[in-house]
């Protein structure tokens, strides 16, 4: 009966570094796609960016990529927008939430809602068009 020989010692670590290698390079090239399409932040009037100019950091809209990673499912540019740093941590927080109008997901209009004092979302904007706000009554 043959034996079958023995993968080469550290195959299994460098096969799993090429993978992580090519899931971060895929990562990567869609948040390049979400930069060039919104190139500020997302959020309608953000007062934070007029006071601070905080850093823009590209944020999963859809759903958070969570602890694991998301081996390239969820880090699609139609499920990411571009926000500031201090909106964003506020949406991972459950405090801002943006909501899709269509199909064509963060690419296409969508809703920004906010949190208030009594912890209730409230419509803050609806988008026509990307950057292009409805009047909210």
């Amino acid at each position: 009966m043959p034996s079958i020989p023995k993968p080469p010692k550290g195959s299994a670590l460098i096969e799993r570094k090429d993978k992580r290698k090519s899931v971060v390079s895929l990562e990567d090239a869609e948040k390049a796609k979400v930069r060039l399409r919104d190139k500020r932040c997302r959020w309608p009037h953000c007062a934070n960016c007029r006071t601070y100019k905080p850093r823009l950091e590209v944020a999963h809209v859809i759903e958070a990529k969570k602890m694991g990673g998301d081996h390239g499912l969820r880090s699609a540019a139609d499920q990411m927008m571009l926000l500031d740093c201090l909106t964003h941590y506020d949406q991972e927080r459950h405090r801002r939430m943006i909501v899709p109008l269509t199909a064509d997901g963060t690419h296409g209009p969508c809703e920004f809602w906010a949190e208030d004092r009594d912890a209730q979302l409230y419509l803050v904007a609806r988008e026509s068009a990307p950057f292009q706000y409805e009047r909210v009554t």
